[in-house]
């Protein structure tokens, strides 16, 4: 037997030969019964990081140290990473500024990497909006579907403008249009999130 506290409260599980990965599995279905995921994993006072967490997941779990799981529901998740997204924008359009300070400058080669960055940015950004959406059931708001639908042609622009080596048009796109749009994310869709409630 195990002790480990979830949500302040020490609760006891059966070890067996439990792996730490079956452990977080089996309590993961358990919580899905009260609409709750789990939201943080601590190891001996230290929360961890997926990296960690996947280093543990082939440890046996009476092999790992003092456990403590903290829960939230999706909805509570959805709003604390749009908090987050501020910041995340912010950070995007730094890089964003970069790349298309460099085309402009004929560095092409500081450009490309700061495009590159921009580009796997955005991906994870998209993907976070996604689940964020899920979460939240903001159902299709057309003022968000219209800056989302932008930001999909935005960035095929630039993939095909990359493609065909257009350095004015390129920079003009990361300076204005996405930058534009980034803009937008902040201003209008995020407020959009926060005010929405599920009825």
């Amino acid at each position: 037997m195990k002790m480990i506290r979830i949500n302040g409260e020490t609760r006891e599980f059966s070890t067996g030969v439990a792996l730490f990965q079956d452990f977080l599995g089996g309590l993961n279905e358990e919580l899905k019964q009260s609409n709750q995921v789990i939201a943080s994993v601590k190891v001996d006072g230290k929360e961890l990081s997926a990296e960690e967490e996947t280093l543990l997941s082939e440890i046996a779990i009476d092999q790992v140290g003092e456990i403590e799981i903290l829960t939230a529901s999706p909805l509570d998740l959805a709003y604390e990473t749009l908090n987050t997204l501020d910041q995340y924008v912010e950070l995007l359009m730094g890089s964003v500024a970069q790349a298309a300070d460099y085309y402009k400058k004929k560095n092409l080669i500081s450009g490309d990497t700061y495009l590159a960055k921009a580009i796997d940015g955005l991906d994870l950004f998209v993907q976070t909006i996604g689940g964020v959406k899920l979460a939240i059931r903001v159902g299709l708001n057309p003022k968000i579907a219209l800056i989302e639908a932008t930001l999909v042609s935005i960035v095929q622009d630039l993939l095909e403008t990359k493609r065909q080596s257009n350095y004015v048009f390129l920079a003009e796109l990361l300076e204005k249009d996405l930058a534009e749009n980034l803009s937008e994310w902040k201003t209008i869709a995020f407020p959009i999130f926060r005010n929405y409630r599920i009825s």
